[in-house]
């Protein structure tokens, strides 16, 4: 076997980031990330992928060529606040510059300050602004014969796209750059820092909007009790809609705590770059839906079965919202 390509740190080790670190290793590159403080389901997933566990932040950038930060947007600026901490030790002794790429759903003004940060506190990084628009990796199949082949036709990695932007584009990195961007689906899109953040904030305010709106007609629909008539309309005027919605009702409930933060962030990004200014704060309010929806599946609103279903997951935002105003 080819030595490995370039070492890339993966913080962490969530749905996105494990499917990230498998299509890399199908492609040959050496996946390290520190978990040290995950949980013990955590740690089994990353070893049963073969990712290099290290016990330390300061371990994890004495041997990265890259890092590509993949957290809930919350977390986005303490990580890399985490790694300029860890930087600082000076175990570092590459030749070559650490490459830091932000893949999390946050602001422009937010990716900004992370790379100011940067050049303040460990100038030595290469900061890419970026962000991931679509779903994990999928790994091939092998699809059976057809009527016009009598071979199995293997398929191809399903990849998200993976807009970045900065003035250092991933196809310049001396340690398979060219080859890691295309594997990664990336796409350079600008010199500018915010670009690929703010690309991603448009473009989830579309998807993640559109399923915070369900989740409140569906739920005023139930507690009307006229959800059903809800949906039989909906099947007459706008079929698409509906299937759009109840898949993204049903979809989003382990992901909710995750958008509170996300939406903040697409509303500060209307505000301030797309001149909206408090008119944006309208996903300000958005956020709050799924607030109330996380806040409602970790207090056990509802059980799996329920949770499959859009009445049980109505159900739960719906008690939810019952008690808050009693």
């Amino acid at each position: 076997m080819s030595p490995p390509n370039a070492t890339i740190a993966i913080l962490s080790i969530g749905q996105m980031g494990l499917g990230i670190a498998h299509l890399l290793k199908a492609h040959n590159y050496h996946i390290t990330t520190n978990i040290s403080s995950r949980s013990p389901a955590t740690h089994s997933r990353a070893s049963a992928a073969g990712i290099t566990l290290l016990p330390t932040d300061e371990a994890l950038v004495a041997d990265a060529d890259y890092i590509l930060s993949i957290v809930p947007p919350r977390d986005a600026l303490a990580t890399a606040k985490r790694i300029q901490v860890a930087l600082a030790a000076g175990m570092r002794e590459k030749k070559t510059a650490l490459w830091y790429v932000d893949l999390n759903a946050i602001s422009p003004s937010t990716a900004r300050r992370m790379c100011d940060s940067f050049r303040e506190n460990a100038p030595g990084v290469v900061f890419v602004d970026g962000g991931i628009i679509g779903g994990p990796p999928i790994a091939p199949t092998t699809q059976p014969p057809s009527s016009t082949s009598s071979q199995p036709t293997p398929t191809e990695w399903s990849k998200p796209d993976i807009p970045l932007s900065g003035p250092s584009p991933l196809t310049t990195a001396p340690i398979s750059g060219p080859h890691l961007a295309q594997t990664l689906n990336a796409n350079h899109l600008d010199e500018n820092i915010g670009s690929a953040s703010g690309l991603k904030c448009c473009f989830a305010s579309l998807t993640k909007g559109f399923i915070a709106l369900s989740l409140q007609s569906y739920t005023t629909a139930s507690s009307l009790n006229v959800l059903p008539a809800l949906q039989s309309y909906l099947d007459v005027y706008n079929p698409g809609a509906r299937t759009k919605a109840e898949k993204g009702i049903v979809g989003c409930t382990g992901k909710a705590y995750r958008w509170v933060e996300e939406m903040r962030q697409i509303g500060e990004t209307f505000g301030e770059e797309g001149g909206w200014e408090v008119r944006g704060r309208v996903f300000r309010e958005i956020a709050g839906v799924f607030e109330g929806l996380a806040e409602g599946v970790e207090r056990g609103g509802g059980d799996r079965g329920e949770l499959g279903s859009v009445e049980g997951v109505v159900g739960v935002l719906g008690r939810g919202l019952k008690e808050k105003r009693e």
